[in-house]
């Protein structure tokens, strides 16, 4: 097995096949800040459904500006790829995430703020992690496959009990100043927010937001299941593009058309 020195002592690799999954999990909720900064992780053993069937995740990772979800699926490298891993990403990737999982969020981390999950739940559905405590070619390939992100966490130990951790891969992350995709549907008009906690804007208050330079005016209203702005007047958008809703440094709400870029959520096409 491989060891690891430091600061005058040996670290042992810990064996995949002597940690628990509920024992790795601990350690993964004990430690939220090194797997990403800014994030709450929590328990989440809630069944979802989808037209596939059920699943049930292991944790939640929630942005303390709620900007951005993720369901987490522990695996241990001894499991099965195709028999368990595989249809368990599936069904949680296709699932549908109502506002019973604000509850249930809510009753793990009672310090997180309701409304804003209520938001943050409203928008798009979370991104699936599959955390798993040894590399795997095959388990990656799979993983970009099946539209799911993967990060190795194995853990070394010595003999005072200290740990050290070798991670690999990263979770999904949202790019600076970004707060919310925004994408034409079948409200005329109207924008679909995919991060509504991002806003921080009531329903029914009108507000500007620089497009190309230029003040528009804005409105934000909910349904039961979405979050939407609707424009005062025209702007000068195309319904056939995505685009990205960002504050600047200044404060100052802006729409740009949107890109995906490598490392990142989402980025930003620059003027």
């Amino acid at each position: 097995m491989p060891r690891l020195y430091h600061k005058s002592e040996w670290f042992d690799e810990i064996s995949p096949s002597a940690l628990a999954e509920a024992e790795f999990e601990d350690i993964l909720i004990q430690n939220a800040d090194i797997i990403r900064a800014n994030t709450v992780i929590i328990p989440f053993k809630k069944t979802v459904y989808s037209t596939e069937g059920s699943a049930r995740a292991d944790l939640a990772m929630i942005s303390t500006d709620y900007r951005h979800w993720v369901v987490v699926e522990v695996e241990m490298s001894r499991h099965s790829l195709y028999g368990h891993v595989i249809p368990q990403v599936r069904t949680l990737r296709e699932a549908s995430y109502t506002q019973e999982c604000v509850a249930y969020i809510h009753s793990k981390c009672p310090d997180l703020n309701k409304g804003k999950l209520a938001d943050m739940v409203r928008g798009d559905p979370p991104d699936v992690l599959v955390i798993v405590n040894k590399p795997d070619t095959e388990w990656q390939r799979e993983m970009r496959r099946y539209g799911a992100h993967m990060m190795v966490f194995e853990i070394f130990r010595s003999i005072l009990n200290k740990m050290i951790f070798v991670i690999d891969g990263e979770p999904p992350r949202l790019a600076h100043h970004f707060l919310s995709e925004l994408s034409f549907g079948l409200l005329p008009r109207c924008l679909t927010l995919s991060t509504p906690a991002a806003l921080p804007v009531e329903p029914g208050v009108q507000f500007p937001i620089l497009i190309e330079e230029q003040i528009t005016y804005w409105e934000r209203f909910h349904t039961a299941t979405g979050a939407y702005l609707t424009p005062i007047g025209n702007p000068p958008l195309d319904p056939g593009r995505k685009y990205a809703l960002i504050q600047s440094e200044s404060g100052d709400y802006v729409i740009r058309p949107l890109t995906k870029n490598k490392g990142a959520i989402y980025d930003v096409a620059q003027k």
